[in-house]
C-alpha cells in the first residue's frame, strides 16, 4: 500500500471515531431526556438538571484531560492510551445509564451518577481523539478531509442513533427492556469504534513530531485566548451551535409525539436529517475550496436557522400538512447542520496548528478540552433550556405505557422552543464568525515553516 493510501485509510479510520462520539451526543441527546419524563416518571425539571448537571463536569474533565494527554510520553505515543481507557469505559457507563430497576427520584438518582461518570470518561477518549487533525494533518486540506470522514460517520452515526435506536427501544417487550437493548447495540458499536481509532486511526500520532508542551492550566489556556482572535471565534460558534443542535435533538420525539401524533415518526425525521447530511458534504468542501471556510459557515448557520424557523408553522398548520412541513424543515436542517458540523472542526484545526507553529509550544490538547467542555456544556444547556419550557408551560411526565392529554400551552411550547431556540443560536453565530481571521494559505505557510524548522533541528542535534 503506497503512503498517500495508508494515510487516506488512517483519515477514513479516524472519522470511524464519530460512531463512537456522535451517537453518544445524539442518544443521550435525542431520548434521555424523553426516557426520565415518559418512562422513569422523574419531572421534567429535575430531568433537565439531570441532563445538564453531568455536563458541568466536563468543564473541569476536559481541559484536564487534555493537559494530561499534552504531557503524556509513552512508546504508544501521547494520545492513544487515553484513547483506549475512555473508550473501553465511557459506552459501559453509558449502557448502565439506561439499565435502572427505579422509577421517580430513585432512578433519577441512579442516571444522574452513571450518566457523570459516562460523561467524564468520555473526556478520555474525545480530547485526544480530537486533536489528531491538528497533530497528524500535513495541511489545511489535509485537516478538512479528516473532517470530512468524521461527518461522514457522523451522519451514519446520527442514522443509526435516531433512526434505529428508536425502532429498538419501540420493539422492546416493555419501554425498559427496549432501552436497555439500545443500549447494549449502542454501546457494543461504540467500543469497536474506539479500538478502530486507537489502532488505525491514531496510529501515526506515535510518530508524529510534536512541539514541546506549553504552560498549562486555566490563566495560560485564557492567554492564548486573548492572542488569538480565531480561537476566541471558534469556541463561541462550537458553543451556539451545539445549542442550536442540543434543542433540536432533545425536541425531536416530543414534535413526533405531541405535536405529529406519532412516536415512530421520530426515525424517518433522523433519515431525512441523514440524507443532506450525507450527500451534501462533497458540496461543502467544494464551497469551502472555492469561497473560503467562512464563507461556507456563514452560509450553512443561515441554512440551519431557516429550517427551524419553519418548523414554527407548525403551530398553525392543518393536521394533514405537519407530518410534510417537519420533513421539510428537517431537510432544510439537515443540509445546514452538515456544514455547522463539518466546517468548525476543520477551522478549528487549522487554527490550532497555526498557533502551535507561530508560538513554537503545542497546547492541542488543552484547547481541544476547553472546546469539547464548552461543547458539551452548551449542548447541556440547550438540553436544560428545552426542559425548562417544557416546565413552564405545563407539560405533565408519565411513567411506563401512560399515556395522557398534553395542555395546549404545552404543545406550543414544544413547537416554540423546537423553532426559535436553534434558529436564534445559529443566527448569533455568524457575529463572532466575523472574527476568524485566518485563511487557509497562512496556515500552510506556518506549518510549513515550523516543520522545516524541526526538522533542521533534529538533523543539527543529531
Amino acid at each position: 500500500m503506497s503512503v498517500e493510501s495508508k494515510r487516506h485509510l488512517d483519515e477514513a479510520c479516524y472519522g470511524v471515531g464519530a460512531l463512537a462520539s456522535a451517537s453518544f451526543s445524539t442518544v443521550p441527546g435525542l431520548i434521555l431526556l424523553y426516557y426520565l419524563t415518559d418512562t422513569l416518571a422523574v419531572p421534567a425539571a429535575l430531568a433537565g438538571l439531570i441532563v445538564f448537571i453531568p455536563k458541568l463536569f466536563d468543564v473541569f474533565a476536559n481541559p484536564i484531560v487534555g493537559r494530561l494527554s499534552d504531557r503524556t510520553r509513552t512508546r504508544f505515543g501521547a494520545r492513544r492510551p487515553w484513547i483506549v481507557f475512555g473508550g473501553l469505559v465511557f459506552p459501559l457507563a453509558f449502557i448502565a445509564t439506561f439499565w435502572t430497576p427505579y422509577s421517580g427520584n430513585a432512578a433519577a438518582l441512579w442516571v444522574a451518577v452513571t450518566f457523570t461518570l459516562a460523561s467524564m470518561t468520555f473526556s478520555a477518549f474525545v480530547v485526544p481523539w480530537s486533536t489528531l487533525p491538528a497533530e497528524i494533518a500535513p495541511h489545511t486540506r489535509a485537516r478538512a478531509s479528516m473532517a470530512a470522514w468524521r461527518i461522514a460517520f457522523l451522519a451514519i452515526a446520527v442514522l443509526i442513533s435516531g433512526g434505529l435506536a428508536p425502532t429498538i427501544v419501540e420493539n422492546g417487550a416493555t419501554p425498559r427492556d427496549g432501552y436497555r437493548d439500545m443500549a447494549l447495540f449502542i454501546g457494543t458499536m461504540m467500543i469497536s469504534a474506539t479500538l478502530i481509532v486507537a489502532f488505525v486511526g491514531a496510529r501515526r500520532s506515535t510518530q508524529a513530531t510534536t512541539q514541546p508542551a506549553a504552560p498549562t492550566g486555566f490563566k495560560a489556556s485564557i492567554e492564548i485566548l486573548k492572542l488569538s482572535p480565531s480561537l476566541r471565534a471558534m469556541l463561541w460558534i462550537v458553543a451556539l451551535s451545539e445549542i442550536a443542535s442540543a434543542v433540536s435533538l432533545a425536541s425531536t420525539p416530543y414534535l413526533a409525539d405531541y405535536v405529529l401524533g406519532d412516536p415512530e415518526a421520530v426515525a424517518p425525521m433522523f433519515i431525512i436529517l441523514t440524507i443532506p447530511l450525507l450527500f451534501t458534504m462533497p458540496l461543502w468542501r467544494m464551497f469551502a475550496v472555492r469561497r473560503g471556510k467562512r464563507a461556507a459557515l456563514s452560509t450553512a448557520l443561515m441554512l440551519y436557522a431557516l429550517g427551524a424557523l419553519l418548523l414554527a408553522a407548525l403551530s398553525v398548520a392543518p393536521a394533514d400538512l405537519r407530518v410534510i412541513l417537519t420533513f421539510v424543515a428537517v431537510f432544510i436542517i439537515g443540509t445546514g447542520f452538515a456544514g455547522t458540523s463539518m466546517l468548525p472542526q476543520a477551522m478549528f484545526a487549522d487554527a490550532l496548528a497555526y498557533e502551535t507553529s507561530v508560538r513554537g509550544e503545542s497546547s492541542v490538547g488543552a484547547m481541544v478540552g476547553l472546546s469539547n467542555a464548552t461543547e458539551t456544556i452548551s449542548g447541556g444547556f440547550g438540553a436544560a433550556m428545552f426542559a425548562m419550557v417544557l416546565t413552564f408551560t405545563g407539560f405533565i411526565s408519565t411513567g411506563d405505557d401512560m399515556v395522557v392529554d398534553q395542555p395546549a400551552m404545552a404543545i406550543m411550547g414544544i413547537v416554540f422552543a423546537a423553532s426559535l431556540i436553534p434558529a436564534w443560536a445559529a443566527l448569533i453565530a455568524r457575529w463572532p464568525l466575523r472574527h476568524f481571521d485566518l485563511v487557509e494559505e497562512a496556515v500552510d505557510k506556518a506549518t510549513r515553516g515550523s516543520e522545516q524548522a524541526r526538522r533542521a533541528h533534529g538533523i543539527q542535534a543529531e
